[in-house]
C-alpha cells in the first residue's frame, strides 16, 4: 500500500491538526488557570451577602485545591500563595490553614507556622484540626538555639521552659467572676479593659465595673489599657490618640489606683503612629514587632470559641514547653452563654480544666501577667554579664544594665555551666548576703540575682 495516496495524506493531516488543536486548548486552559484572578471572580456578587459568602467559599476551596496541585509539582511558592489567597477570601475554611501549617512545619519555618496559628485564631476555622497536624517528629527536627557561653541568662525565671500570659480583652464582667479560678492555682492574668465601657455599678449585665477592676488590681491582676471606645487605631490620627490612649489610661489609673503599663490595640490593628503614641505613656504594647525585640519566641494565639477544645489548648502548652515559647493566650469572656457580643469565649469548666493542666506542669511553666513577663524579658534583653574571675569550681560575675541600677523588681536567673553532678557549695553577693543557687540540670547551676552592679561569687563541688 502506498503511504502517500490521497486517503493516507488526508488522515495524516487530520491527525496533525487534532494534535495541534489539543495542544492549543491545553495551553489556553493552562494559561487561563495561571492568570486566574480569584478576586475578579467575586465581582458582581457583592450585592448579595448570601451569594458573596457562597462564591467566596467556592473560590477558597478551588484555591486550596490549586495549592495541593502545586505541591504535587513541588512548587512550594505557588502553594503558599494559593493558601494565603484562600484564607484571605474565606477565612473560615480550615483546609488552607492546615496546608500552610504542615508545609511550614515540614520545611522548618517555625515562625511562619506559629503566625498561621495566630491568623487562624482571628476567625472561626476548625482550630482543633489545624493544631492536630503539628507532630513532635517534625517539630523536633527544627533546631533550637542553645547558648554557647559558659554563663548566660535563663530564658525564664528559675530556668523554666516556657511562660504563658492570659489576656482577657475588653473587660467583661464574667472575667471578674472567673478570677478565683486563677487564684486557686496561684496564677494571675491581665485584663485589658475598654475604659469608656467600664460600668459605674457592679450589676451591669455585660461590662465589669470600676469597683471590680480596682479589686482585681488590688489582688495582683493586671488591668491594661484597651483604648477608650474600642475604635480601630488604624483609622486614628493625631489628636484622636489623646482620647483613645492617653485619656483612657488616665481614667483607668484614677479608678483602680494602679499604674497602667500595657496598651492593647483594639482588633490587634495599628499603625506606626499608633504604636509610637502608645509607647509614650506605656512600657509595652501587645504587637509581635515590638515584643520580638525582647524575646523572639513570643507567640499570640486566641484561646476560645467552638473549635478550640481543652485538649488542643493543652497541646499548645506542650508545644510551648518543647519550643521555649512565651505564649500569649488571647481570650475574651468566661461564660457558658453563647453571645454575639463576646468573641470566642471560653467556659468556666474549660478554664478550670486548662489551669489544672498548666498547674500540673508548674516545674516547666511560668504563669504571670503580661507586664510581669514583659518586665523580665526587657531586663534580660537589656542586661549584660561581666565575668570577673573563674576557675574549675568557681565563678565571680556582675550584672550590668544601662537603664536600671540597684534592686530588680524580680530576680534574673543566670545559668552557669558546671561539671556533671555539681552541687552549690557557696553562693553570695559582695556584701556577704546569701544568694539563691541550685543545680538545674546535669551540667548546670542556676543563680537568682536580685541586684545590678554587685559581685556574685558562686562555688561548687562535684561528686563525680
Amino acid at each position: 500500500m502506498n503511504f502517500f495516496d490521497r486517503k493516507n495524506i488526508f488522515w495524516a493531516i487530520g491527525g496533525v491538526l487534532c494534535a495541534v488543536i489539543f495542544i492549543a486548548i491545553g495551553w489556553f486552559l493552562g494559561h487561563q488557570e495561571a492568570n486566574y484572578n480569584p478576586y475578579q471572580a467575586l465581582k458582581g456578587y457583592e450585592s448579595s451577602r448570601h451569594g458573596f459568602l457562597v462564591k467566596s467559599s467556592e473560590i477558597s476551596i478551588q484555591m486550596a485545591q490549586r495549592a495541593i496541585e502545586a505541591l504535587k509539582r513541588r512548587d512550594v511558592k505557588e502553594a503558599v500563595e494559593d493558601c494565603k489567597t484562600a484564607i484571605d477570601i474565606f477565612p473560615i475554611d480550615a483546609k488552607p490553614y492546615i496546608l500552610l501549617t504542615k508545609l511550614y512545619l515540614m520545611t522548618g519555618q517555625e515562625r511562619k507556622m506559629f503566625d498561621t496559628l495566630t491568623l487562624a485564631g482571628r476567625s472561626y476555622p476548625d482550630f482543633d484540626n489545624i493544631v492536630s497536624v503539628i507532630d513532635d517528629e517534625n517539630l523536633d527536627k527544627i533546631p533550637l538555639d542553645r547558648p554557647s557561653d559558659n554563663i548566660y541568662f535563663a530564658a525564664f525565671p528559675e530556668n523554666k521552659k516556657m511562660a504563658i500570659s492570659f489576656m482577657f480583652d475588653d473587660g467583661e464582667a464574667n472575667v471578674y467572676r472567673a478570677l478565683p479560678t486563677f487564684e486557686k492555682y496561684g496564677f494571675r492574668a491581665t485584663i485589658p479593659i475598654v475604659a469608656g465601657f467600664a460600668a459605674e455599678n457592679s450589676n451591669d449585665p455585660f461590662w465589669g465595673s470600676w469597683a471590680e477592676w480596682k479589686d482585681a488590681a488590688d489582688r495582683g491582676f493586671e488591668i491594661a489599657n484597651h483604648s477608650m471606645y474600642h475604635r480601630d487605631s488604624a483609622h486614628l490620627h493625631g489628636s484622636d490618640f489623646d482620647v483613645a490612649i492617653d485619656q483612657a489610661q488616665e481614667l483607668i489609673e484614677k479608678n483602680t489606683g494602679h499604674k497602667v503599663v500595657t496598651y492593647v490595640f483594639p482588633h490587634d490593628s495599628y499603625t506606626p503612629e499608633a504604636v509610637s503614641r502608645a509607647l509614650r505613656a506605656h512600657q509595652a504594647v501587645r504587637t509581635p514587632e515590638f515584643l520580638s525585640n525582647f524575646y523572639n519566641r513570643t507567640v499570640e494565639i486566641v484561646i476560645g470559641g467552638p473549635h478550640v477544645s481543652v485538649k488542643t489548648a493543652e497541646r499548645l502548652l506542650d508545644i510551648g514547653i518543647k519550643r521555649r515559647l512565651w505564649l500569649i493566650a488571647k481570650c475574651h469572656g468566661v461564660t457558658d452563654k453563647v453571645s454575639m457580643r463576646s468573641f470566642k469565649s471560653i467556659t468556666p469548666a474549660f478554664l478550670e480544666e486548662y489551669l489544672a493542666y498548666i498547674h500540673s506542669k508548674s516545674d516547666d511553666v511560668w504563669v504571670d501577667t503580661f507586664s510581669n513577663i514583659f518586665g523580665y524579658m526587657a531586663r534580660r534583653a537589656q542586661s549584660t554579664i561581666e565575668v570577673k574571675g573563674s576557675g574549675e569550681n568557681f565563678i565571680d560575675f556582675v550584672l550590668h544594665n544601662d537603664k536600671s541600677q540597684g534592686k530588680l523588681f524580680m530576680p534574673l536567673t543566670v545559668v552557669i555551666k558546671s561539671p556533671e553532678g555539681s552541687n552549690v557549695k557557696t553562693a553570695r553577693s559582695a556584701d556577704g548576703q546569701s544568694v539563691k543557687a541550685w543545680p538545674c540540670g546535669t551540667e548546670k547551676l542556676c543563680v537568682d540575682v536580685v541586684s545590678f552592679d554587685t559581685n556574685i561569687h558562686v562555688q561548687w563541688e562535684s561528686h563525680k
